[in-house]
């Protein structure tokens, strides 16, 4: 999806200082937060503003070419002849609400579905080539009008799950219990689910699971194609999942306002998922990502997993399997994820957690601007933080906050996961690679645990 604004024209992107100091000839000059809600002129930037973060937080077009250099440069050796198609079959979890176009077919819209449903979304990466073109054009360096135009051909609903809450009932003893016929449906559901996934799991080189949470404004199909183009650009390692929940709200304000509370409610059915991935032995580490709003997703059903296992008495990165936490241009509160990942141990319940922030990510500093943030998290600098931080980074070894200082983004910068530089260093990151050159990721170091990419880094 490309976004062409004609008002602002301007060489390089403008970020909520900018308006700071611009002034109006209605508004005295002011800080950006003292002219929010303020006058009507106010409450139309806000309006303009929620939609270009939300705009900015859609931006899903296909990634451009990128290589891993030397030693690094991507790899289809040994990958099995299943998996050998321009097409990429990508399992999804999503509780939206299906629907079906005229004639007939399945997609999901934005409604919010009370259960939770599992399937297979088909990818059509080139129809033009053949693999073996795909192939080369992946290794390649050109880009341009001969890129890969992804679509979606086909989203075949496997399975769902009872709708959540689970009816209940009183037992022998007085006590409210879910009815047992539910309980079971869900487990028959959630079994066969997960043969779904044992099955691609026995195709896949890499017993590792990838699960994927998108942002605010947000289609089920757009961010299906940038996972099926990025997993094919990664050598079709491992096993991606594409959990999708009902983002998507039309309108400025009230878009972006029902987006946050859609995030709110698919947390328990995002909490249902990654619970029964802990089951499977088959998986080696689940992984997690996020981008933008979607971290605030995933931490929050991460803090409820872990709150629920030490409760138990278990280990939550031993019951759960998590492996790398990664979080791509958060839109979370400094002072609300500090809260969650530091003083409540998340980061204890993970193998590793990455943080990619970009100063001048201008969707997270709206964001920044209209919800009276101290500080939101993706768009922090290393001076932002205080000498306590400095040296609790420096005490924990899991921990890296990685600064973007590259052009890539697009007009509101917030989509550098695109960029060959940070998406080839998410790709050795996954695969294993500590942060810091003698791990095969030349990172610039500014401090414990805090690394920079510029344009032209090359893992």
């Amino acid at each position: 999806m490309k976004i062409h604004i004609s008002v602002v024209k301007s060489a390089r992107r403008i970020t909520p200082r900018d308006l700071e100091s611009s002034g109006s000839p209605d508004i005295p000059t002011a800080g950006w937060n003292q002219i929010v809600g303020s006058t009507p002129f106010a409450r139309f930037v806000i309006a303009v503003a929620a939609a270009l973060t939300a705009v900015a937080c859609s931006r899903t077009e296909p990634l451009p070419p990128s290589v891993y250099d030397g030693d690094h440069a991507v790899s289809y050796e040994g990958l099995s002849p299943t998996l050998r198609s321009t097409q990429v079959d990508l399992l999804y979890v999503t509780d939206r609400t299906p629907q079906t176009d005229d004639a007939g077919n399945l997609h999901y819209g934005i409604g919010r579905s009370p259960s939770l449903a599992y399937g297979s979304v088909v990818v059509e990466l080139d129809e033009d080539r053949s693999w073996d073109e795909l192939v080369e054009w992946t290794r390649s360096e050109a880009s341009g009008d001969t890129d890969p135009v992804p679509k979606v051909v086909s989203v075949t609903e496997l399975g769902r799950f009872p709708s959540t809450p689970f009816p209940v009932e009183l037992d022998g003893f007085g006590r409210v219990v879910h009815k047992p016929e539910v309980q079971a449906a869900h487990a028959k559901t959630m079994d066969i689910a997960l043969q779904e996934l044992r099955r691609r799991l026995a195709l896949s080189a890499g017993k590792v699971v990838g699960v994927t949470v998108h942002g605010v404004q947000t289609s089920f199909e757009e961010f299906a194609l940038v996972i099926a183009m990025s997993w094919h650009k990664s050598g079709r390692w491992g096993v991606p999942i594409y959990y999708s929940w009902p983002a998507g709200g039309s309108g400025f304000v009230s878009g972006y306002s029902y987006d946050r509370e859609s995030g709110e409610f698919t947390i328990y059915h995002l909490k249902q998922f990654l619970r029964a991935l802990g089951t499977v032995p088959e998986i080696k580490r689940v992984n997690l990502l996020a981008h933008s709003r979607g971290t605030d997703v995933l931490i929050s059903a991460l803090r409820e997993l872990m709150i629920e296992a030490r409760a138990a008495g278990n280990d939550p990165q031993v019951q759960f399997n998590f492996g790398d936490l990664v979080l791509i241009a958060p839109d979370m509160d400094v002072e609300v994820s500090t809260q969650r990942i530091i003083a409540e141990g998340i980061g204890q319940g993970v193998r590793h957690t990455t943080i990619y922030v970009s100063e001048d990510d201008w969707a997270i500093g709206l964001a920044d601007s209209l919800y009276n943030s101290k500080r939101r998290l993706g768009q922090i600098n290393p001076e932002d933080l205080t000498e306590d931080q400095k040296q609790l980074l420096r005490k924990v070894s899991n921990v890296d906050i990685i600064f973007y200082r590259g052009s890539a983004g697009g007009s509101f910068g917030h989509s550098y996961y695109e960029s060959p530089e940070v998406f080839s260093d998410l790709v050795m990151l996954i695969r294993g690679r500590k942060a810091g050159a003698e791990h095969g990721r030349p990172l610039e170091p500014v401090g414990p645990h805090l690394w920079i990419i510029r344009d032209g880094y090359s893992p």
